[in-house]
Parts: C-alpha cells; sequence; structure tokens
C-alpha cells in the first residue's frame, strides 16, 4: 500500500475529515489531499505531525493488519476499536482502563 493510500486509510479508520486532520496536525487541507491523492510525498515531519493527529505510531501507519496475527480475535477487536477513536476519546478510555485497574 502507497503512502497516499495508507494516510488515507487511516483518515478514514479515524473518522477524521480533511479538514480536522489539518487543523490538529498543523498541515494544510491542501497539502493532505495532494498526499492522499499521491501528487505529493511527505517529509518525515509532515509525516510524524499527520501521525500524531491520527493517535497512531509511525509503526502502525506503516504495518499492514497481518501485524495484529499473534492476538486472538477479540483483543483484535479491542484494538481495532481503539484505533478508530479520535485522540480525547482514545485518552478517556485509557484513564477508564487504569482506574480499573486500581
Amino acid at each position: 500500500m502507497e503512502i497516499s493510500e495508507r494516510l488515507l486509510y487511516w483518515r478514514n479508520q479515524k473518522d477524521m475529515s480533511v479538514y480536522s486532520l489539518s487543523k490538529i496536525s498543523g498541515v494544510s487541507e491542501g497539502h493532505i489531499r495532494s498526499l492522499e491523492s499521491g501528487k505529493k510525498q511527505p517529509t518525515f515531519k509532515t509525516l510524524q505531525a499527520l501521525t500524531d493527529a491520527l493517535n497512531i505510531s509511525l509503526a502502525e501507519f506503516f504495518n499492514s493488519d497481518d501485524a495484529l496475527t499473534y492476538l486472538s480475535e477479540s483483543e483484535k477487536r479491542l484494538i481495532e476499536a481503539y484505533r478508530r477513536l479520535p485522540k480525547s476519546k482514545a485518552d478517556i478510555l485509557i484513564e477508564f482502563y487504569e482506574k480499573m485497574r486500581d
């Protein structure tokens, strides 16, 4: 999968508009559209800003779904659901989990 396809995939997984991703990442809407269409390639700094805004690591951005094969089906579902959350909701989920462990 090309970087353009990965960016579009992750943006859709997080249910983010180009506008939202632009506001959170600081990367212009036009540049994001150019990246998603494959007209431009991101710099490392731009890619880091976008993955930070998507609340995923660079490793997650480049990994395929097969990277989770060692997990049970329930664990895979949980991780995929977490990945679709916007950062604010993911942070709340982490806080909830940490309180449950106490």
